[in-house]
């Protein structure tokens, strides 16, 4: 009994099946990992604040997550786009102390993730007018950004004291005689 082979190219087809669903999943995998910048936004009311919250969330967790010098133009526009966004908004409240811009001082670009991170805790726990954990938040983000981007920032050892203190849990007690003032008014 001979056995015929209806699919002669079979070999063939099946690679570039294959090869079709790779790039196709490529294509999807690298479409999402782009932050979801509003088209054409306009930032005028408060009621504009509020449609863009979620936007404004998944680009500060964009930003954590995506090495610097990976996609540098759509960085710029994410970070131009939360820029506007967070000084013009009416219920976030950025307060900038000045050990933060001590440590900011050797990496200016670190001070930006400073406020992502503040402001994102300021969106997730609505209502809470603590300053310390807002300054942990955003103290977490300048932290994490600074160890992951190394090859591309400047080293700072004061901020490696810093990163230390978080290691040894000590990062609250260090941020609290720093806060000016405690809570927002």
């Amino acid at each position: 009994m001979k056995i015929v082979n209806i699919f002669p190219n079979q070999r063939k087809i099946t690679g570039l099946c294959l090869f079709v669903l790779l790039l196709i999943g490529f294509n999807s995998t690298w479409a999402q990992n782009l932050p979801p910048i509003p088209a054409n936004y306009k930032l005028e009311s408060p009621a504009d604040f509020k449609a863009y919250e979620t936007e404004v969330i998944q680009c500060i967790y964009w930003l954590a997550e995506t090495p610097r010098n990976t996609h540098p133009e759509m960085r710029q526009k994410t970070e131009d786009f939360l820029v506007q966004w967070i000084y013009g908004s009416p219920y976030v409240n950025v307060i900038i102390e000045p050990y933060i811009m001590k440590l900011s001082s050797k990496n200016a670009d670190l001070l930006l993730s400073f406020i992502f991170g503040y402001s994102l805790y300021q969106l997730e726990h609505p209502g809470d007018k603590n300053l310390l954990p807002a300054n942990v938040a955003g103290l977490t983000n300048l932290l994490n950004d600074y160890q992951k981007n190394l090859k591309v920032l400047k080293k700072d050892p004061l901020i490696d004291k810093v990163i230390g203190l978080q290691a040894s849990g000590k990062l609250s007690d260090w941020i609290l005689p720093q806060l000016g003032q405690k809570t927002l008014n």
